[in-house]
């Protein structure tokens, strides 16, 4: 029995992240509920220079018919799904991975004796400097994803780099 195309192609794009955080030495993992607007908590096991335990998280978006310009793809996002992720105030960095997927699922992967290739590539995009749409007023919104934000086993490790660690103030 089949459970639908964007269901499939949904679950491919999961697994692709899925495939690249482990390959990352990265946990990722899903909240029961999706309540929050995120699909993955990605985190690092352990310190990274000043931080210990540093996440990042994830909403991901597979997409078979894509478009763009020559820098940035152009995908078409609900607002809700994208008021999830715009604004600053998160405790914690919140991104858009979009994984551009073949069209025939049956292009997903390639298995052989030496590799498992996955098809297309994966890109990612921060939002947190994007105003907040109002619902009522627009039900969509374009969003621009950088080309060159490739999700790679690096890529993916960079968005968790240290940062200063936060001091507070003797008193």
């Amino acid at each position: 029995m089949s459970y639908g195309k964007y269901n499939h192609q949904g679950y491919f794009g999961e697994s692709f992240v899925r495939v690249l955080a482990s390959a990352a030495g990265l946990i990722a993992g899903q909240q029961d509920v999706d309540h929050t607007g995120v699909d993955f908590s990605i985190d690092f096991p352990g310190m990274r220079g000043t931080v210990r335990f540093p996440k990042i998280e994830a909403q991901v978006k597979s997409w078979s018919s894509p478009k763009g310009t020559d820098l940035d793809w152009l995908y078409p996002m609900d607002v809700r799904h994208y008021n999830n992720l715009a604004g600053e105030g998160f405790a914690v960095s919140r991104y858009l991975f979009l994984i551009i997927v073949p069209a025939d699922a049956g292009r997903y992967a390639q298995a052989d004796e030496t590799s498992l290739r996955l098809n297309h590539c994966g890109y990612w995009a921060s939002l947190r400097t994007s105003p907040l749409i109002d619902h009522a007023v627009q039900r969509h919104v374009t969003v621009p994803v950088p080309k060159r934000n490739v999700l790679t086993v690096k890529g993916l490790r960079s968005l968790l780099e240290p940062r200063p660690a936060q001091r507070v103030p003797a008193s």
